[in-house]
């Protein structure tokens, strides 16, 4: 969900979220010992207040106990806990206790998937860092997912998990110069009969360079290609190195193909 949407949705709910305090008193952020700057306020908790989402009733709660966040009335103005507000909007929120800063949207970082800790394969693909395995016309990928074996009328299916805490995946993706036919790659929400959020048609000896998904509320992702008869023997299909990230992502990889 993009930035100004989120924007329009809090002006819809007439809620303004820009204090710390609100954090604290809602959430738990932060320790009931106010550190030195923050001040100690007096507000009202409302049980009168109505919140609609999107025209609809609205009642925000703790995801674990369930109890209602009520909203809080100070200084004329009305306040929700930020935490409510973003998992409505399908937005991740990260915490650091440390800098007292709160990341709505993630925090600007880029995840390398590069081992098995956010990857895991159904049918035919292996995470790794090998040159030998990566290589393509344009050079070899520094990390990223192939094929194990020769592929001959199988399915190709992993799985990614952004877990919620990232907005974008990006990968390249390569296919060997071999195969007789074009092949779809479907990248899936969920599994592997989950929507299609996003379909790649790779040509023969194709590189398709940057490719960009928004992965935003999204937990787990699912990779996955059907190889037919008439692609005969795919020898080579990559995901060059794949990403989550979250803000600006750095300049792509040199690998064009």
């Amino acid at each position: 969900m993009k930035d100004g949407r989120v924007i329009k949705m809090l002006k819809n709910l007439r809620v303004f979220v820009d204090g710390f305090i609100t954090y604290a008193l809602l959430m738990g952020f932060i320790s009931a010992a106010f550190a030195a700057g923050d001040l100690s306020i007096k507000a009202v908790l409302s049980n009168t207040i109505k919140l609609k989402l999107n025209g609809k009733d609205w009642t925000p709660k703790d995801p674990v106990t369930g109890d209602y966040y009520r909203p809080i009335i100070y200084n004329g103005r009305t306040y929700l806990p930020v935490r409510a507000v973003s998992e409505a909007a399908g937005l991740p929120l990260d915490y650091d206790g440390a800098a007292k800063t709160i990341w709505i949207g993630g925090k600007s970082d880029v995840l390398q998937i590069k081992d098995t800790s956010h990857y895991e394969d159904e049918y035919g693909s292996i995470v790794t860092t090998d040159a030998a395995k990566l290589a393509s016309p344009g050079g070899a990928y520094k990390w990223g997912i192939t094929n194990k074996k020769d592929l001959s009328l199988d399915h190709f299916i992993f799985y990614l998990k952004p877990n919620g805490k990232y907005q974008r995946f990006r990968a390249s993706f390569f296919l060997d110069e071999g195969v007789m036919a074009p092949l779809t790659v479907n990248i899936r929400k969920d599994d592997y009969n989950g929507a299609v959020i996003k379909s790649l048609v790779l040509t023969p000896g194709e590189t398709l360079a940057g490719v960009d998904v928004e992965t935003g509320g999204i937990n787990r992702l699912c990779v996955e290609a059907d190889v037919r008869i008439n692609h005969d023997v795919v020898k080579k299909l990559i995901i060059g190195e794949p990403v989550f990230y979250n803000g600006t992502l750095p300049a792509e990889s040199p690998v064009r193909g």
